[in-house]
């Protein structure tokens, strides 16, 4: 029993590893090329700068990106000591109409901080897209020249 168990693991992993490697070159395929030379002659020399450049504006593109997140979340941590304070403030309430009052400044202080958060995400989320797309270009381009 356990030896079908180790045969049929052994076929699923090279099965695995086989569509791995079709993907690879697949993709290694969809590279573009300068047009009108063939792979052979393709400058190999400018290759490492080029992939260096790369690297670094990916370094520094997550780095851009995890700073705003970072800001992001502390910002949150801030809404969310306020929206505490805020909380206890309603429990204080000496009549029905104060504590209307603050309930419903404490849902809209809530609204706003949960619509900012989305809005500042989507935002971070479109300038990261950019920046993938501003490299992937730049890197189609660098290759082809």
């Amino acid at each position: 029993m356990f030896d079908q168990i180790l045969e049929n693991y052994r076929k699923a992993t090279e099965a695995s590893l086989q569509f791995q490697q079709l993907m690879l070159r697949s993709w290694g395929q969809q590279w573009p090329l300068p047009v009108g030379v063939p792979p052979a002659a393709t400058n190999l020399g400018a290759l490492p700068e080029q992939l260096h450049k790369a690297q670094k504006q990916v370094v520094e593109t997550i780095t851009d990106m995890l700073n705003k997140h970072r800001e992001t979340l502390d910002a949150q941590y801030r809404a969310g000591i306020r929206s505490i304070e805020e909380a206890f403030r309603v429990g204080e309430a000496k009549d029905p109409e104060q504590f209307r009052k603050l309930t419903e400044e404490l849902w809209r202080h809530s609204y706003e901080c949960l619509k900012s958060l989305a809005e500042s995400q989507m935002r971070d989320i479109q300038a990261v897209t950019q920046k993938w797309f501003d490299l992937a270009s730049h890197g189609a381009s660098a290759v082809k020249t």
